[in-house]
């Protein structure tokens, strides 16, 4: 049953921390037609600092004014009072908060008021913590329930409904890219998208079983406060590299049929310590287009001296369905001498199989020089299958 007056009043309050409170600094000097009159009005401004009137800094904190941004992640964390304002004695009083959102409805508290029977001038106090996993609009809708005279009555309700929006803290951007030695590069993109300063507490990739993950952000490692701070609108990246683990090497099927490389997990924290944690959707990948023969490169030194030979070892496997004999071809190259033997078989490789090979080559220009000009043929079919770019390596002059 619906009434319009009731014995309980409800207020709802979000708590929030404060925030630095600033005042505006506007000075004058003596020659001009105000005088000291805007320097006297400064200097008896609360929020200044006395001796150092004309900076920012302040001593005081502002208490929230109003509802305030919500972000995705963040705990929202609400008050509520009731009071019971009549001259009735508000007898087994319970109290219902819900949570409703575009996917669902959510009940947050379904309690009893810390005492049943609310007498005439008391006030009752709870205090609900909800962690934000959805954007957009949300509802939260408070619920009294309670009696008064006859026990036996029909309860009297009441309900208050206060709708926020809750924002996106951060935009994340991922760029993953799969090399021919089976490793997965993930590079992420975050930025600050909210009105205010966060400090990135950590940035990590829980990735599938089949990987293991090694972070390549050795010159800005999170935690470092000058790294970490990200002000409104400002970004940073970080790259990983995904190794597939030694179980699943010589499987190149299932490597290639694995789409699932994983999620980030950010944990942050405001200016003034409120934490937040966001977890991005599951990371996919495009599975790459294996073929009947797949290269992946085994060992490949980083630098080489120029005029120099080093050893290139890869391994060829064979991912089609049935037994196949390997020919290995090293065609012309105009940045490397081949030192050993073409067009010799390497091997009869089973399906699901792969064979090792290693070639010795002599780098003959200097710079950054992409491996390419591998050749393997299929003599059943009479099919060619080529291999370029397969790797770099870095040449340097000879000392």
């Amino acid at each position: 049953r619906e009434k319009t007056d009731h014995l309980l009043v409800l207020k709802v309050m979000r708590l929030t921390r404060p925030s630095l409170a600033t005042s505006q600094i506007l000075t004058t000097e003596l020659r001009d037609l105000p005088g000291t009159l805007l320097n006297s009005h400064l200097k008896s401004e609360v929020t200044s600092v006395p001796g150092a009137e004309t900076l920012s800094p302040s001593t005081l904190l502002l208490l929230p004014q109003c509802f305030g941004n919500i972000y995705l992640g963040e705990t929202f964390t609400s008050y509520m009072c009731v009071h019971n304002v009549s001259s009735q004695v508000a007898k087994d009083a319970t109290f219902k908060v819900s949570l409703q959102t575009n996917m669902n409805t959510m009940d947050l508290s379904t309690i009893p008021l810390a005492s049943n029977d609310i007498e005439p001038g008391a006030t009752v106090d709870q205090l609900i913590n909800h962690e934000v996993k959805e954007f957009g609009a949300h509802i939260l809708i408070c619920e009294i329930n309670y009696f008064y005279g006859n026990l036996t009555s029909e309860p009297l309700t009441f309900r208050k409904f206060f709708k926020f929006e809750v924002l996106k803290p951060l935009d994340v951007k991922t760029k993953l890219y799969t090399a021919e030695s089976n490793e997965v590069y993930l590079e992420a993109q975050v930025q600050n998208i909210t009105s205010g300063s966060l400090i990135l507490e950590k940035v990590s990739l829980e990735t599938s079983d089949l990987f293991s993950v090694s972070e390549l952000n050795t010159t800005t490692e999170v935690g470092d406060l000058e790294v970490s701070t990200m002000s409104s609108g400002d970004s940073r990246q970080f790259l990983y590299s995904l190794t597939p683990v030694c179980d699943h090497v010589a499987n190149v099927k299932v490597l290639s049929k694995t789409t699932y490389i994983g999620k980030l997990d950010i944990v942050w924290k405001s200016n003034l310590g409120e934490k937040g944690r966001l977890q991005t959707s599951q990371l996919q990948r495009s599975p790459p287009d294996l073929g009947e023969i797949h290269l992946s490169v085994d060992k490949v030194p980083a630098t080489v001296l120029l005029e120099q030979a080093f050893n290139f070892t890869f391994s060829l496997s064979n991912t089609s369905d049935r037994t196949m004999e390997m020919v290995l071809f090293l065609g012309k190259c105009s940045n490397f001498a081949w030192c050993s033997s073409s067009g010799k078989t390497v091997g009869v490789v089973a399906p699901g199989n792969s064979v090792s090979v290693v070639v010795k080559m002599i780098p003959l220009m200097i710079g950054l020089q992409s491996i390419s000009g591998i050749r393997v043929e299929d003599p059943f079919l009479k099919r060619m299958y080529e291999f370029d770019n397969v790797s770099n390596v870095y040449v340097v002059q000879s000392i």
